[in-house]
């Protein structure tokens, strides 16, 4: 590989043109931190309608056709920048001028398997079209795994690509991108592609399943991940097509943007503060309280949590404990937004508890970083967790991790049965029971009634470095694995 790769990302999310979880933070860091190495970087994105309104678009001169057999089929494609980074929105029709990215109040759109079909086959023929393809194209998640299969079942014999290797990261295995087999029409695949080897899952079509079959590499996002996810407990049904590529399988923990998530530059905050001055927390948390309407507790720590709420969450852990946590004389405030069933019962509990409780469900930037400041304790109790950055944010904020020893948690939370005031991050449990999670608070809570202790856990959870500019050189180690992996097979 050359000493500046070219790479081409491919995604459905990147901060801040779209971002609904944890893909768009990546995408908004990643692809930066590799142009300041050097690599010569562009994200392709679907031209939702969102991100054009927000303007800094422009339009590429003329339509350009598919690629893959449908003359039918026309794209245009927007260029815009970010971060030293060239970014371009590809357009298929009206299949992206919708108010939500994959659904709406109603649920997933029904149509995804077509409209993500599209942008893949959009995203490869705009790339044919501009010359020169890419040393490297690194895809994320299912909504871009048809890439892989594409590239290798479509143009693996065509020597504009031959230098051209894939690469697939899994950010969640949980969504695959499942559908009918009346689906397989839209990808653009030969029919032998709709196999046991292909993108054939149990008689549907399985996005995500081609994209790990058919890339040079597959990394996942942490190390502790990439070995559950070739258990039965953690692989989704994924798990023996994921142990066939433990060869080609690599875990790279995520990091965080410390240029949008640092108390002490963070505009969204009633008071800057760091690890040398902690006293504008203090601040955070009152502010956070204030904005809430909390006004009981205070015998414990403000515990927080900014989710997504969905059974991979653990929301049922919360719910079946919160009584004896507001018993306890806790504060609790929880933001995000999800099922139905989880945001109906949280809500019903706020308005029960309003003294001590309060949730908010939407998703707002803005209180996300106040909840991070204003909190003492952060809760995760994850089923499974693939990296998580909000804990990696808390630390940053002095906001200390409760979390499940599952994933990214366990990579990156350090803490010990019995607290080491020289080592620890944060707090752990293991077992998915409400029981357990409960234990877990009250022994946070025995060490929040030490200030001095809690203060140190404090510093050396804002101690942590989980900077991009220190893992990138592990992507760029899993590229040149990659092209390696290309050249050998010629």
């Amino acid at each position: 590989m050359s000493p500046q790769p070219r790479v081409a990302m491919v995604a459905s999310e990147m901060y801040p043109f779209a971002k609904s979880g944890g893909l768009g933070d990546v995408l908004g860091a990643l692809p930066p931190a590799l142009a300041r190495r050097g690599a010569e970087v562009s994200v392709f994105l679907p031209a939702y309608k969102s991100l054009l309104q927000k303007g800094g678009f422009v339009p590429l001169n003329g339509e350009i056709p598919d690629a893959f057999g449908a003359p039918e089929v026309r794209y245009a494609v927007f260029k815009g920048r970010y971060e030293g980074v060239q970014v371009y929105a590809v357009r298929c029709g009206e299949l992206y001028d919708r108010e939500g990215f994959y659904g709406d109040d109603g649920g997933e759109y029904p149509d995804n398997a077509l409209r993500f079909s599209r942008f893949c086959r959009g995203v490869l023929s705009a790339l044919e079209g501009m010359g020169s393809p890419p040393e490297i194209l690194h895809c994320h998640d299912w909504q871009s795994a048809l890439v892989p299969a594409l590239l290798k079942a479509r143009r693996g014999g065509s020597p504009a690509w031959a230098g051209t290797a894939s690469v697939m990261t899994i950010h969640n295995l949980g969504y695959q991108g499942r559908y009918g087999s009346a689906e397989f029409q839209h990808t653009g695949l030969p029919p032998e592609a709709f196999g046991i080897d292909g993108v054939e899952y149990y008689g549907d079509l399985n996005l995500l399943k081609g994209g790990i079959v058919y890339a040079e590499v597959v990394s996942t996002v942490s190390e502790s991940y990439a070995q559950e996810i070739q258990t039965a407990e953690q692989g989704q049904g994924l798990e023996g097509v994921i142990a066939s590529r433990a060869g080609d399988l690599l875990g790279i923990m995520n990091g965080a943007d410390y240029s949008v998530w640092d108390p002490a530059n963070d505009p969204c905050l009633a008071a800057p503060y760091s690890r040398e001055d902690m006293e504008g927390k203090a601040a955070c948390r009152r502010a956070l309280r204030t904005e809430l309407g909390l006004k009981g507790g205070g015998r414990g720590p403000l515990c927080v949590m900014v989710s997504r709420l969905a059974s991979q969450k653990g929301v049922e852990l919360l719910l079946a404990t919160l009584s004896d946590l507001l018993w306890m004389g806790l504060e609790i405030a929880v933001l995000g937004t999800g099922e139905v069933g989880y945001e109906t019962a949280l809500r019903r509990a706020a308005e029960r508890h309003h003294r001590q409780m309060a949730f908010r469900g939407l998703f707002n930037e803005r209180l996300a970083h106040i909840f991070f400041a204003g909190g003492d304790l952060l809760l995760m109790p994850s089923r499974y967790e693939p990296a998580g950055l909000n804990q990696l944010y808390a630390m940053r904020y002095g906001t200390l991790p409760f979390v499940r020893t599952v994933g990214g948690l366990a990579s990156s939370v350090v803490a010990h049965k019995e607290i080491d005031l020289e080592r620890d991050t944060g707090f752990q449990f293991q077992g998915f029971h409400p029981a357990e999670f409960l234990w877990g608070v009250v022994r946070a809570c025995r060490a929040f009634e030490d200030k001095d202790a809690w203060r140190r856990l404090a510093w050396n959870a804002m101690s942590q470095d989980f900077s991009w500019d220190r893992i990138v050189p592990r992507y760029l180690e899993l590229y040149d694995g990659a092209l390696a992996r290309r050249a050998a097979r010629g």
